[in-house]
């Protein structure tokens, strides 16, 4: 009797051990199937890469995320280092601390002068910004050169409480011909032209009502929404698809455009 008992129990040890390195097995499969979060650390910057996903957020908290020589120079290596990653289709633009973007650096304009700073925003402020679609994710201000940028985006995700607008007219800073013309092309001549010539600020709900924003949040999950709308632009379209339906309609909007 006790000799049976300890083949029995042998047997449903070594199942057990079999069970447990099978269910083991499994799991780091599924581990290794799981996309994995990188993230890179630039001086101004963060760099996220979660699956097809990479997420440039702005990280100059201090000066509500303003943009100096040196971050748009940063920000330049960086949509350039996405467009050669066959393995990022998405390009997400976030500002750290609840802020986009106030637009250029008034501290360093006022030292280097305001064709420095164009100058090395000439990559940010073009249509097509990638070869491949881009999200901006606007939270807190996003205005002036910020605003700018949200507009050379081919979608934007806004909060309701958000705050954008054209600010040139208030500093006596010259409004670029690019963000004039995408204003204009995005939400028509009349209520660009209210923006522009006025200066005034609207929220994040104006906005999306003007048709600035295809995606309208409320405040705190703006960074959270992007995420979910590629997810949805992915189920029914392969890689090549989703690049070839871009190519298509980015070229038939931007016909005409000229960099700036």
């Amino acid at each position: 009797m006790k000799s049976m008992l300890r083949v029995v129990l042998s047997r449903n040890v070594s199942f057990s051990r079999i069970n447990i390195i099978r269910f083991a097995s499994n799991d780091a499969k599924k581990k290794e199937q799981e996309p994995q979060k990188v993230e890179e650390i630039v001086k101004n910057i963060t760099i996220e890469k979660y699956g097809g996903i990479t997420t440039l957020n702005i990280d100059r908290q201090k000066s509500r995320n303003s943009l100096d020589e040196a971050t748009l120079h940063e920000m330049t290596a960086a949509i350039n280092a996405f467009d050669k990653d066959p393995e990022s289709k998405v390009l997400v633009f976030n500002g750290e601390g609840g802020t986009f973007s106030s637009g250029f650096d008034l501290d360093e304009m006022g030292t280097k002068g305001y064709n420095i700073l164009r100058d090395a925003a000439s990559r940010l402020l073009r249509r097509p910004l990638c070869d491949k679609p881009t999200i901006a994710a606007v939270t807190g201000y996003g205005v002036a050169e910020g605003f700018e940028l949200a507009l050379a985006c081919d979608l934007r995700i806004i909060e309701d409480t958000a705050v954008v607008g054209c600010l040139g007219r208030r500093f006596g800073v010259p409004q670029s011909l690019y963000g004039a013309r995408r204003l204009t092309s995005l939400i028509g001549l009349s209520r660009a032209l209210d923006l522009l010539m006025t200066g005034r600020l609207i929220t994040g709900t104006e906005a999306h009502t003007m048709g600035l924003a295809c995606k309208l949040t409320s405040t705190g999950t703006g960074i959270g929404k992007h995420g979910k709308f590629y997810k949805l632009t992915e189920v029914p379209l392969k890689d090549w698809e989703l690049e070839e339906t871009y190519e298509e309609v980015t070229v038939q909007t931007d016909k005409g455009e000229k960099k700036p």
